[in-house]
């Protein structure tokens, strides 16, 4: 299969990023009980035993978050987990969300973790990133994956993205404490991480795109500084979606190492701390101010530390 001839996620991706001057992923996690604390009277009471009125309320949300920040921030990552709960109506307002972002200019890094091997990997590929078969159920134009079922279970992804001009973000170092239990494990004398990066550079490699940048990127923990520094060396051209921003405790000045000598190739994300700003933010400037306010400082710091060494 051929790399797909036309325009690129990754390569409209770092257009993007250069014309913002801005590496800021805003995390579409919806949660009610915070969309309420900002929203205020704005918010309709919803039983959580009503579905389809609590998927109503997220999708309404959603679309103030992205009406708020959608010339800010570099894309925006919607959590599935948030959007299944609510079954058939939380994976409409998914699907609504991602066409919302699209009219806005904003790319969709869908954050589901999918990996699985043979016809079942190349069902996953399919629903979030088309096939031959048919257009994808859930459009995004970059999915997270898990490599844990070995190199092969990442194929079909990898063919889709070469395909159709999609992009995925392989988990490699993730920013839970707990990550230390497998993926610090030595192997062949690298940590596990380490590993993940060697076996995914020749299919980096092969598709970069003309912006420079691979559609093969891997998901880095903020927290993990030092892990950054190694797997930046590994994959010089992947794009890093660096979670662990803000409420996990990941602060802007010790993320330099996740740039590289340009200052471009990772996106930092964030989302409770841009969504639910404090309510003395949301009385002064509303719902959708407050969380401009919160993303646009959220842009300014990381430009400082993402200028070119």
């Amino acid at each position: 299969m051929r790399m797909h001839p036309d325009s690129t996620a990754v390569d409209r991706l770092v257009a993007r990023i250069r014309a913002l001057d801005s590496c800021c992923v805003v995390g579409l996690d919806p949660n009610l009980e915070r969309i309420r604390a900002v929203l205020g009277a704005e918010c309709p009471e919803v039983s959580p035993r009503d579905p389809a009125a609590c998927a109503e309320v997220v999708l309404d949300f959603n679309r103030r978050v992205i009406g708020a920040v959608h010339d800010l921030a570099a894309a925006v990552k919607p959590q599935s987990a948030y959007y299944e709960v609510y079954g058939e109506h939380g994976i409409r307002a998914l699907r609504e969300t991602i066409a919302s972002a699209r009219e806005r200019g904003l790319p969709v890094i869908l954050d589901a973790k999918r990996n699985d091997i043979g016809e079942t990997a190349r069902a996953y590929a399919r629903a979030y990133l088309g096939s031959e078969e048919g257009p994808a159920a859930l459009d995004a134009d970059f999915l997270t994956v898990s490599p844990y079922l070995g190199m092969d279970s990442l194929l079909p992804f990898v063919d889709a993205c070469r395909a159709h001009g999609k992009g995925i973000f392989v988990l490699a170092k993730t920013s839970n404490p707990g990550s230390a239990d497998l993926q610090d494990l030595v192997c062949g004398g690298v940590p596990v991480y380490e590993r993940v990066a060697a076996l995914l550079r020749p299919h980096a490699d092969a598709l970069v795109g003309r912006s420079g940048y691979s559609a093969v990127g891997i998901v880095v923990g903020g927290t993990f500084p030092a892990a950054a520094a190694a797997l930046r060396q590994a994959l010089p051209r992947s794009l890093f979606l660096v979670p662990g921003y803000g409420a996990q405790g990941a602060g802007a000045g010790q993320l330099r190492p996740f740039f590289d000598a340009e200052g471009l190739g990772a996106l930092v994300s964030a989302s409770r701390s841009v969504l639910y700003p404090d309510a003395a933010r949301v009385a002064e400037l509303g719902p959708a101010g407050a969380i401009r306010a919160e993303a646009r400082k959220m842009v300014e710091s990381l430009r400082a530390v993402a200028a070119p060494a």
